[in-house]
């Protein structure tokens, strides 16, 4: 429990280790097939939302294409990528979390 409470701390002032950044990452585009994981239809316009563990903005971007086609989302717009101060640790491997999707007109 100790270690999960100051693992930003410990991050901050090089205790913990990591070899990758952390992303906000923003791609607009459009739900392909639908998904009732995450109340998506298709046919809508929609933002997709994460954050990501990664080694730079390139694999943070295709993370964002990969993990969204396989959700049913294609990234058809553009892409925006943030350094961001992360709400979860990082771990051994890239990794992305707090998936979203805002779906709107057009």
């Amino acid at each position: 429990m100790n270690l999960l409470k100051n693992w930003k701390l410990k991050l901050r002032y090089g205790k913990l280790k990591t070899a990758f950044r952390h992303f906000a990452v923003i791609a607009d585009g459009e739900i392909i097939t639908s998904n009732a994981d995450f109340d998506t239809t298709a046919g809508s316009a929609a933002i997709f939302s994460m954050q990501a563990w990664a080694t730079d903005d390139d694999q943070a971007v295709d993370m964002v294409v990969t993990i969204g086609r396989n959700l049913g989302f294609s990234a058809s717009g553009r892409i925006y990528v943030y350094s961001t101060e992360p709400q979860q640790p990082p771990s051994e491997a890239p990794h992305a979390y707090g998936l979203k999707f805002y779906q709107y007109l057009r």
